[in-house]
């Protein structure tokens, strides 16, 4: 499988990409131990099973950070994806030339 990145150019999808970007999020919440990583390992592998299921040819980064956020919230680490989506969209806006002026924190509350 191929992914089209947010510059256009299309290179293999790789899923280790995917989960050392879980880890990273994590970090800034927990300390990892085995269960953990072991736990996002699934995560990851659900994202891989649900992009294999969209039979999408060439899926896109956005695409795929969509549903590494949802996979997140419903394997419950919300934690992780408040993180996960925040540094998402800081790199968006440093991209387009806000990081100077704008600082992305996230807090979801669960409605009841």
């Amino acid at each position: 499988m191929q992914v089209i990145k947010r510059s256009g150019q299309v290179v293999d999808f790789d899923p280790d990409k995917i989960y050392q970007a879980i880890l990273r999020a994590a970090q800034t919440v927990y300390v990892l131990d085995d269960a953990l990583r072991q736990d996002l390992a699934q995560v990851t592998k659900k994202v891989v099973v649900d992009l294999e299921e969209a039979q999408t040819e060439r899926p896109t980064i956005s695409m795929i950070q969509s549903l590494v956020e949802h996979r997140l919230l419903d394997a419950g680490y919300i934690n992780i994806a408040e993180h996960y989506i925040s540094y998402r969209l800081q790199r968006d806006l440093e991209r387009n030339g806000y990081g100077d002026h704008i600082n992305v924190h996230l807090h979801f509350e669960q409605l009841k």
